[in-house]
């Protein structure tokens, strides 16, 4: 079944309904009985026929709804340091987080029904044991931290639910006793791991998890060249042209309208075609990625960042604002336009100096460390680039920056910002 056939068949309440379902698997590839809310899985449930077919027609991706879980198997588009896991308290997995992630889930499979955070670690140990390619020391604060990480995004997803203890009591070695009890859902866990030992004979490298097996003839490379691009820009979701290779840009040149509608009937989310790239506008309720403009100090000085970056990369006073300022950046060369080290460094000191009473008291401690989170914040979201370590802090400006130029009121008793103009 379509998505055109989907748009025929369903009133307007049902088709609303089936796009902010595919959003929240795209957001969340796991759906439990608890994550990423109460009630989303029977969300997925009603909808699994028509979202598993929509989702492997228009993205290649495989929708798996089991007893007691929902999982999108993603094949992303491009390798990105910024679509890592993270923490409840938003701590970035890292290689000893994901390492463990795994390790656990391999030791779930030998266990019952409940273990305890001390038990997963002693077979967390007795399976990496002999291989000395993976130096596993749970001695280390450092390891012990990242494998308390894993268990807590495994209990995050209701993969493992506390009964007793805390893990946080076990990562402080010095307590003795310290220990948690959990009970185990052994289906959601089977679905998170899922890939034999020989998908792995042929990496060598991060990008060849990239490579997804499409038939040899016209039309299967035409279909993975599209599923390419619609990943790109659930993923991006701001997919310039100078980043494509070759076949995607003769393909977004000759069939773009069919990539934007398929996308938009999925998602319910508008797509923007601009001089220099294509755009998912992601101003839905349940958003596809992180949301931004958004709550928290660190997006709230990203925001004020980038009226001095569009300034700066324009080298002139920026005018109305207008989604992808293409008049103002040059498509002919690169859309990416250079912001100096003192440019950033001037536009940020003026920022704090005007806003600073308005920061948390953690930031206001920290202004290079909140600068460093705000520039994090926009690398993440493709509208702005770091060139190096060695040009002192130098960045580069993207052309969907202009989209979110804001004009910012401070109203309050805690003297909270307020977008006035949103994108």
């Amino acid at each position: 079944m379509s998505a055109a056939t989907v748009a025929v068949q369903l009133d307007a309440a049902e088709l609303e309904e089936l796009q902010r379902t595919a959003r929240l698997l795209l957001a969340h590839p796991l759906v439990t009985d608890v994550h990423p809310r109460p009630g989303a899985l029977a969300q997925v449930r009603r909808w699994r026929v028509v979202l598993g077919n929509e989702m492997h027609r228009v993205l290649g991706y495989r929708l798996d709804v089991g007893p007691r879980c929902a999982r999108l198997y993603r094949r992303s588009a491009t390798v990105s340091p910024h679509r890592g896991a993270r923490t409840a308290t938003g701590r970035a997995l890292g290689r000893w987080g994901y390492t463990f992630l795994c390790l656990v889930l391999a030791a779930l499979e030998r266990l019952g029904g409940q273990t305890t955070v001390s038990e997963l670690a002693e077979e967390v140990a007795r399976l990496r044991a002999g291989d000395e390619r993976l130096p596993v020391d749970l001695t280390r604060y450092d390891q012990r931290r990242a494998f308390v990480d894993a268990v807590a995004w495994l209990e995050t997803r209701g993969v493992l639910t506390l009964r007793d203890g805390a893990a946080e009591r076990w990562l402080a070695a010095a307590e003795e006793g310290g220990d948690a009890l959990y009970d185990v859902d052994a289906d959601t866990a089977s679905r998170l791991l899922v890939s034999s030992p020989s998908v792995l004979r042929e990496v060598e490298a991060v990008a060849d998890f990239l490579a997804d097996r499409y038939a040899s003839g016209e039309d299967a490379q035409r279909q993975r060249v599209r599923h390419r691009l619609a990943r790109r820009l659930v993923e991006g979701p701001v997919v310039l042209y100078e980043a494509l290779p070759a076949d995607e840009l003769d393909y977004v040149r000759q069939r773009r309208t069919r990539l934007m509608a398929d996308v938009e009937r999925l998602t319910g989310c508008p797509v923007e075609a601009r001089a220099e790239g294509l755009a998912l506008i992601d101003a839905n309720v349940e958003p596809l990625a992180d949301p931004f403009p958004t709550r928290g100090t660190v997006a709230h000085a990203a925001l004020l960042l980038i009226e001095p970056l569009v300034r700066a990369a324009t080298r002139e006073e920026v005018g109305p604002r207008v989604p992808f300022d293409h008049e103002r950046f040059d498509v002919e060369a690169s859309v990416w336009r250079p912001v100096t080290a003192e440019e950033l460094r001037t536009a940020w000191t003026g920022i704090f100096a005007t806003h600073r009473a308005r920061f948390s008291a953690e930031h206001r401690a920290d202004p290079e460390g909140l600068l460093a989170a705000a520039v994090s914040l926009l690398e993440r979201l493709g509208l702005a680039r770091r060139t190096g370590a060695e040009d002192g802090g130098a960045l580069l400006a993207g052309p969907a920056l202009a989209r979110y130029r804001p004009r910012v009121s401070v109203s309050g008793a805690d003297g909270q910002l307020t977008l006035l103009d949103g994108p």
